[in-house]
């Protein structure tokens, strides 16, 4: 399964870096967008029972992400991405307190069913809004995310004893956790040399600890969506990505870090 995830990870990768890089912002939204509406049919397949359910489940998150596009200006993100900075505080909060007993009951049910409108919808807004201030702040979004998954796997499998949410994702280790961490934490720097000439003393600081924050935030946006499968009885969201399951399973921890990642930026770049 491994070589398999690398495989695949050395062929997308590269596609991935081209198209943030060259394409222009209105193509590249549009080519998120159907990113994330793959995301929002495998999220329906784990919240609706009925085919007729699915399709409206993808067809409301397109006409919000339609309706971000055209109507909502710059004040209107930063409020909005507050507002998803928040959930997924809360949503650290709720998972801090999960217990097995909660599946299957309908407040859970119905919780996860709406999260994935929100979820979707503003993790797009926030990479979409990355991409127009700079295609650079968005590929370094990616390679961050990319470090810390790299960083607590390899940790967690090297160093790993203490389960991190073992009801949740018994994979998943404290010591991957720290690993994750420290390896965001020494790629921040990355970031500080790039962007040097705006950044101040006291500004990389603050943008170092974004970085780390961010990666936090992402694990949290991976164990929510274990959630998500669990309550659903399902290993993987999907299979479309050979050896990673399918495009939630890729984009959950994206998903999850990209509107503290924006709004963060705001005050600094």
């Amino acid at each position: 399964m491994l070589k398999q995830r690398i495989i695949t990870a050395v062929i997308l990768a590269p596609l991935v870096v081209l198209s943030v890089l060259m394409m222009p912002s209105n193509w590249f939204a549009g080519l998120l967008a159907l990113v994330a509406l793959a995301g929002a049919w495998e999220w329906a397949s784990m919240v609706a029972k009925t085919l007729l359910a699915k399709i409206i489940y993808v067809l409301v998150c397109a006409g919000l992400i339609a309706g971000c596009w055209f109507v909502l200006d710059e004040s209107h993100v930063r409020l909005i991405m507050l507002a998803g900075a928040a959930y997924w505080v809360f949503i650290l909060l709720l998972l801090s307190f999960y217990q097995s007993s909660w599946l299957g009951n309908y407040l859970l049910d119905g919780f996860l069913h709406y999260s994935g409108y929100f979820v979707i919808v503003i993790g797009w807004l926030a990479m979409t809004g990355l991409h127009q201030q700079k295609p650079g702040l968005l590929l370094f979004l990616f390679m961050l995310i990319w470090v810390a998954d790299i960083a607590a796997y390899f940790t967690g499998k090297k160093f790993g004893h203490n389960k991190l949410a073992e009801q949740l994702s018994p994979g998943k280790t404290r010591e991957g956790v720290l690993g994750a961490m420290v390896g965001t934490f020494i790629f921040s720097f990355v970031g500080v040399w790039l962007w040097q000439e705006q950044l101040a003393l006291g500004a990389a600081v603050y943008f170092v600890i974004l970085c780390v924050l961010s990666a936090l935030i992402s694990v949290v946006g991976d164990l929510f969506e274990s959630l998500l499968k669990r309550n659903a009885g399902k290993k993987d969201s999907g299979f479309l990505i050979p050896g990673h399951g399918g495009v939630l399973d890729r984009i959950d921890s994206l998903l999850a870090a990209s509107p503290g990642f924006m709004l963060g930026l705001y005050w600094m770049i």
